[in-house]
Formats: structure tokens, sequence, C-alpha cells
């Protein structure tokens, strides 16, 4: 019968007959360690629950215990497991072991002998020999659950136990062989002691009395040397006292095999408590590349993947997701590393399988056609670069009309690509999604999202879908997409919430790139890194930065407390070396690093500004020189767009925005602007996509606005811009002009009409002129009347709490000719009041009037002191409001007097 190991020393480990077996998830492997530690009873099923899943209710917590039972018991370990209503028990079959249940049971079997001298006992010390080399490393070392705190404050206390006791058995197997002579046997042993806690004194006290009776007393003195320095570095300690005898003895010659100084019994010191765990020494590399192992503000790429470090648990967490589910979607907040987990994570994992064919894009602001540029490849391998493009601006097209399904396209990549047999898969990996948001139109991003769910949906119900969906997505745009019922849909159960690294998964992607190019740490700088970065996921990217500077000032093998003081640490290493760049420009490049960063920056409305991608065109030619110096200092990214038409940048990453105070300053003095002209940009492609539709132009107050920004910023827009304002302007004029001549021609009608009439037909006109008059302020009695019951209305459901009725009450009661004066003020207190769809605050006096523009986008409103007696500061003015955001779009000022009366023209 075949047997099967279990190793739980070190990362966990199956295996069958010398064969690693795959072990199902990290939840089943963290069970079964949980059950192996207990000796196989772990007490009920709702302990082990809350243990794995502390964060979900009772019900949810069981049932997901019993699909991981149910996932074990269909693989390499059915017949372990015996589970109860209750209970669950492991129960290995014969023949089978796990190292740490057998660990327990040797020292279990040597604690409970009884006889006076060890020594005289082979049994005893050969169980305990077994026991110390089991114990090949940590207990589940670099094994996480970061979703679980529960079972990483057991798992750890578990490592110490395991650790204790692999060291006291090491340590009495050492005093044994010191005590019978065998020195050369004593030596490893104590070295190996010393692996597991360099800080334990007893084991270099039992290291120098091997090496000094062994006859090499200098190798001992040496190793005395590297103890003492050690200890004055990491705990500002000088030897214990045993040990300092112990070495005068040495020195002194008078060390015999029989000496019995306090050196074997003494304690070794307990370290500090605040002292953070040791990282295991890693062999450098010799000969190797010197390269910088940090990746800066840059995500870590698939090929990266031998740097990336404190994201294995994550990443297998989503490598289980993305083998069973249709859609994965990858959420965190900005500089969490969702990109990095994403190439260096799960894609750099995927492609070392067979059946996994890769396609990554990032939406930018033609998602379709980012789309099929990512396929193309895939679906036409030997195509030229040009062919290339032009068959994705076909596949784009077909996409988006329907014409092609994307699963359909998927089964034909597959096909094309599974000669071999072994390609099953397609995974369509897109990154940063929230660009769907940021930079693509309404319409572009619902003509991608309905080319891509379908193909979700069909393989959202298989066992192993053919194809999935893997996105990444900024934890702010969340409610964007979910407000978008497809998408939510598609995501339903499919997100994985990506949090921040815990301290020892930091340490690990601090410490380990560095050490595998034999480069180390001072004493306590790791710590005071740490220390400085937090727990906050946004601060990995400035962490990343911070060690590549730190890495460029490396002093030969060694990161030292200097250099790191001399980069301004995590905080400030970004802020101060893009200032560094931002000084070196002269004063005119200076002014246009302001328009350029400005340009690369989204202003957010109820979200964090983001990255945007800007074209070369939006720029001169003067500020597209400076783009290329900021590049090569790496604070900006330049490349092509999707289909390759013209060349983009964008800022290097998102931390600079939030991390660069200058910048923050910029874009604080001129948000105003750039919210306007994001609006424009806008309206700009709405024109461009009507086929310049003169109807699509501006008019009406926003062309007015946008007159006021083409005067004061003409340097920061770009010439379609320009035009656009432009075309706006002109097309107001011909309007005027249009409507001057036909006033002009109407006048000269009416005079030639009167002078031909007789003075009867005069006076018939002059009696119709009486007559429409008295019937026009009847009508406007009676308008008046309904408008002030409409009123009364208006305030009684104010009163009662309906807002958004009274809102339309006070509305109609205003959209009469000359509304009565409680109308407009009723409409005032409506949309002044809490709940309402906007609120219009920042008036210093009484607000006097509101109105709406025709397509209910925009809202005027007024204010001033009604008497000289009020005792309000004067403030004459008149705001202009977009209803979408809430937000001041223009601030009229300078009146003399209260603005009272305000109307929009229906233009």
């Amino acid at each position: 019968m075949a047997q099967r190991v279990l190793r739980l020393f070190g990362h966990p480990h199956l295996e069958c007959d010398g064969q690693t077996l795959q072990l199902t998830s990290r939840k089943g492997t963290a069970l079964l360690a949980h059950l192996a530690d207990a000796g196989g009873r772990a007490g009920g099923r709702d302990r082990l629950a809350a243990l794995l899943w502390p964060d979900y209710d009772q019900t949810r917590a069981r049932a997901n215990l019993r699909r991981i039972l149910y996932t074990l018991n269909k693989g390499d370990l059915a017949d372990w497991l015996e589970a109860t209503p209750e209970e669950i028990v492991l129960r290995p079959a014969d023949g089978d072991w796990i190292d740490v249940v057998r660990f327990s049971r040797l020292l279990t079997q040597a604690g409970r002998h009884d006889h006076d001298d060890l020594s005289r006992c082979e049994t005893c010390v050969a169980a305990l020999q077994q026991a110390a080399t089991l114990y090949s490393d940590d207990f589940l070392a670099d094994f996480y659950l970061p979703d679980s705190s529960a079972f990483e404050q057991w798992a750890e206390a578990a490592r110490d136990k395991y650790r204790r006791q692999a060291l006291d058995a090491l340590n009495t197997l050492a005093g044994l062989h010191l005590a019978q002579g065998r020195y050369e046997a004593a030596e490893p042993l104590a070295r190996r002691q010393i692996e597991i806690d360099d800080l334990r004194e007893e084991a270099w006290r039992q290291l120098l009395q091997a090496l000094a009776l062994s006859g090499r007393r200098s190798a001992a003195l040496s190793e005395y040397e590297a103890l003492t320095a050690l200890l004055q570095e990491e705990l500002a300690v000088a030897p214990a006292r045993a040990t300092e005898e112990l070495v005068t003895a040495i020195r002194a010659g008078q060390l015999s095999a029989g000496w019995q100084g306090p050196a074997l019994d003494a304690p070794a010191p307990d370290p500090p408590a605040e002292r953070a765990p040791r990282q295991r020494v890693y062999v450098p590399e010799t000969g190797g590349d010197l390269r910088s192992p940090y990746r800066g503000l840059f995500a870590f790429r698939e090929e990266d993947a031998p740097l990336f470090f404190g994201r294995e648990a994550f990443t297998e967490q989503l490598l289980e997701a993305a083998v069973d589910q249709a859609a994965v979607a990858i959420i965190g907040p900005s500089g969490s590393g969702k990109s990095s987990v994403l190439f260096a994570g799960l894609i750099a994992e995927l492609r070392s399988r067979d059946e996994w064919l890769i396609a990554s894009l990032r939406p930018g602001s033609r998602p379709l056609r980012a789309l099929a540029t990512a396929l193309i490849p895939l679906l036409e391998p030997k195509l030229s670069e040009t062919a290339g493009l032009v068959e994705a601006r076909r596949l784009a097209e077909a996409l988006g009309t329907g014409e092609l399904d994307l699963d359909d396209v998927a089964t034909r990549i597959l096909e094309k690509s599974g000669d071999d047999g072994h390609t099953s898969r397609l995974l369509l990996a897109v990154d940063q999604s929230e660009e769907l948001y940021t930079l693509s139109h309404e319409e572009e991003r619902r003509r991608f999202l309905e080319a891509i769910l379908p193909a979700v949906f069909e393989q959202q119900y298989r066992p192993a879908p053919r194809f999935t969906l893997a996105l990444t997505l900024r934890a702010d745009f969340v409610p964007q997409a979910l407000a978008y019922r497809p998408l939510a849909d598609a995501l339903s159960e499919a997100d994985v919430k990506l949090g921040p690294l815990m301290r020892a998964e930091l340490a690990r992607a601090v410490e380990r790139p560095a050490a595998l190019h034999g480069v180390a740490f001072e004493p306590g700088l790791v710590t005071r890194i740490l220390d400085d970065v937090g727990r906050e996921p946004g601060n990995l990217p400035l962490l990343q930065f911070a060690l590549a500077a730190l890495w460029e000032r490396r002093a030969g093998d060694r990161l030292t407390h200097a250099a790191y003081d001399a980069i301004g640490r995590v905080d400030g290493a970004l802020a101060a070396y893009a200032d560094e760049v931002y000084v070196s420009l002269s004063p005119e490049e200076q002014a246009a690093a302001r328009r350029i960063f400005i340009q690369v920056v989204r202003p957010g409305q109820g979200t964090e500004d983001t990255r945007r991608l800007a074209s070369r065109r939006e720029l001169t030619a003067g500020d597209w020189a400076v783009v290329q110096r900021l590049a090569d200092a790496r604070l900006l990214v330049t490349d092509r767009d999707a289909a390759g038409e013209q060349e983009t940048v964008e800022v290097v990453h998102e931390a600079l925005i939030g991390g660069w105070s200058r910048l923050n300053g910029w874009m604080a003095a001129d948000r105003d602007f750039r919210v306007w002209q994001e609006r424009l940009r806008a309206a700009l492609a709405r024109w461009q996509g009507s086929d310049r539709d003169p109807g699509a132009l501006l008019r009406g107050v926003p062309l007015t606005i946008a007159e006021n920004w083409l005067a004061d910023r003409l340097d920061d827009l770009s010439q379609e811009e320009m035009n656009f304002i432009q075309e706006s302007l002109a097309r107001r004029r011909q309007r005027e002009e249009a409507r001057e001549q036909e006033r002009r021609t109407r006048n000269r009608q009416r005079s030639r009409i009167l002078a031909g009439l007789g003075a009867g037909f005069v006076l018939a006109l002059l009696l119709l002129a009486v007559a429409v008059f008295q019937w026009n302020a009847a009508r406007r009695s009676a308008q008046q009347a309904r408008s002030q019951a409409l009123v009364a209305n208006a305030q009684a459901a104010l009163n009662g709490g309906s807002v958004d009725l009274a809102l339309a009450l006070a509305l109609e009661a205003v959209d009469v000719q000359d509304p009565p004066p409680e109308a407009r003020r009723a409409l005032a207190d409506v949309a002044l009041a809490p709940g309402t769809r906007f609120v219009l605050e920042g008036h210093q006096a009484p607000v006097l009037d509101v109105v709406l523009s025709a397509d209910d986008r925009f809202a005027l409103s007024s204010s001033g002191r009604q008497n000289p007696e009020e005792p309000v500061a004067a403030d004459n003015s008149v705001r202009l409001w977009d209803l979408e955001s809430g937000e001041v779009v223009h601030h009229l000022e300078g009146h003399t007097d209260a603005v009272r009366r305000l109307a929009i023209s229906p233009e």
C-alpha cells in the first residue's frame, strides 16, 4: 500500500511514495495542521469553523467547513478524516505519518521513560535524535491565513511550542555528547540551536566547549567574538557571567572534559519582548547581477515573480478562485499591490501550468480596442505588428456590435492553441479596471462590459470554466461598478479582497529580495522600516520606492541606518526625490512640469484623485520634451495607446499623487479648472462622436464659462479643446446675427403693415390689444393663485419630510409667468433642506431665488440682504451649481445690491 507523508515543519508538503501531491486549499491545509497539532482531535465543528472563518457568522462558517471537508474527502487524504455532526477527527492510515505527530510522540516517549541516566538509555537517545531530525524548519513556515487572525495567533503559539521542544531536545543531545567526549558530534547540534535561535547563549557555550575540547581553541575564541558582537548589536548587553567564565577557562587552558562550571546549567537570557523574530539566514548569490531587486513605484511584473514576496498566502487563495470560478475581482485600496499580485502572483503561477493561456490589458480610454489588441496575438499569432493592429480594429468593432461573441472567440483561441492536447483554459486579466470610470466614456464602458460579461455568465456555473475573467479594481470604485447590474451579478461571490500585509509578510517583502542577492540589512533596520510603514495598504509603493532608493546607497553588501535616514525614510523618500528632480529643472521647465502633472491627474469627485492617461497632442512640443526628462527620472511613464496611434503619458504611480505635497498644492490651486476641463473633454468627445454636429456644441451658461476659462488658461488647453470652444463661440455669433437679422426683418414688416392700415383698423387693433391684456391679467391671476396653492402644498410636504415631493411642487409653483415672491422663497427653502438632491451651501445672506436649466443639469441661486437692517454680511452673489456633483461651477460676485430674480436661457 502506498505511504503518504504530510510534513508541517517548514512549508506544508504532502507526498505519496516520494511523489509530491497537491494540497487542496489553504483552509484545508490549516484544518489538517490544527488537527495534527492536537493529536487528531481539536474540538467541535463550531470551534474549528470559528478558528478558520472568525469574521463569518456561525451558519456560514460551518457551511464553509463542510465544503472544505467535502473537498478533502475527495482528494488524496480521503480516508484520514472521520467526521460526525459535532466533531472532526484526524486518523492517518497504517503506514502513513505526519511529522509533527511523530515528533510529539518521540518526545513523549523519551520524557516518560523511567531511568536515572538518560545517556544509558539508547531508546530515549534515539527518540531525541529522530525528533531533532524531524524539526527541519518552523512549524507552518511561510504559511499564513491572512483573513483569520485567530488562526494566526494559534499558529504562532504552536510555532513557539515546537521551537522550544526542538531546542530542548538538541540541547540535551549536545550535552550528552559533550559529557561523553564526542565533541565532533556535539558541535553540529550546538550550531543547529544557534541557527534556530541565535540569542540562545547556552547553545553558544556548548559550541565553545565542543571547539575548545576538540583542540580548536582559536576557533572557539573567534566564535566568542561573534557572540559578543551579536549581543551588543541586538540587545546592547555583554555575554553572561557563565559565558565569560567559560572563555576565561579556555584562554587559560584550564578547560577539561570533566569541567563542570556554570556553563552547562546557566539559563539563557530572554530576549527583550519588543525584539522582532530573527529571519532565516539565506545563502548569498555569488557573481550575480546586483540590479535592484525592488520595483520602486512600478508594479511587479510576471518576470519579477522570483522577487515577489509577502503575498504567497493571498496568491494561493487567488489561484484557487481562478481555477474554480469564471470571474475573480481583486479589490483593494490604491497602493495595496493589486497589479503586482495579479501579474507576479496569479499569472506567473498559471503560466507555469500547460493548460492556461493568458491575455492581459488595461482598459484605457478605448477598452474594446485594448481587449482586441490583447486577444489578436493569441488568435492570429503569426501576424505582423501592422497587420495585428488592423485586425484588432476589426475585432474590436465586431465585439462591440455583437457580431462576434467573446465566448466563441475564446473557444477559437483554445482550439488553435490546443493541438498539444494540454491547453484548455483562457484567463483574461483586466488590470486597473477603474479606468473604465476614469478614462472611458459611458458608451465605451457599456459596450466593453456587454462584450465580456456574457462570456462570464456562459461559464459561471461550469465546474472547470474554460474562460476566466480576472480584474483588479480600486475599492473606492466598487459602488460605481455595482451600480451596473450585470457587472454586479458577475462579481457576486467573486471578489477577493486584498488587505494590508501582516508584519511577518512585510518583513519577507523587505528582506528576501536583498538576501537573494547576498545583501543584508544592518541589525534593527528592518524593524525601523516596518514601524515606519505601519499597516496602511497604500504605503506599499512608498515602501518599495524607499527600498529601491536604499539599495542605490548600499555600502557593499550592507543596507545601513545612515543611508535610510539620508533618503528621508519611507514617508519622505518619494517626496524628497520628486522635489530633487523638480528643483533641477529650469524655471521654464518647472512651469511646464506643473502643466504636465495637473494633466496626468484626474480630480476626484466623491473619490480620491486618480492618475490619468494623457495624450501627446494634449501637450505642446516644449512640454513633451519635459515629459521625456521626467520619464527618464521615473516620475512619469510614456507609452502608446492600445491602438498604437498616439503617444501617451501618465504618472508612474498614484502614490506620487498622495505623497508629493508640491503636486497636492498644484491640484488644490487648479482643482476648479481641472474639474471643468474634464467636463469640457466629455463634451468635446460627444461632439466628435456626433460627427461634429453643431447641435452638440457648447451653448448658454457652459459656453460662457468656457469663454472665461479660455481667456484665463489658454496655455493649459489643448488645440482640440480651444478649437471646440472657438467653434462654439462662432456658432453663438451666427445665432445672434441670425436673431438680429430676424428682428430687423420683423420690424420692417411691422412698419410697412402699420403704414398701410387705416385709422379704423388701428382702433380695432387697439381694442383687441385691450382684450388680450385683460385676458392675460385674468390668466396671470389664476396662475398666481394656483402657484400659491402649490406653495402651501410644498410647505406641507417639506414639513412632513417628503423632500422630493416638496421640490417637485416648488418647481411647479415658480414655473408660471411672474411667480409670486412666496413661490421663489418656497423653492429656496426646499433646495436648502437636508435630504434634497442638491444643497446650496456657501451663501452668506438669504437665498432669494433658485432656477433650473432646461435639462435639469444646472441650477442658479442668488442671495442678498433683503433690507439694510439685517445683521448679516453682504453677499450679493450668484452661484452656478452642477446638480450631478453638487459642486459650484461658477461664482458671480460684484453686485452692489441683492440679486432677487434669475432666469436661464433655454439655450
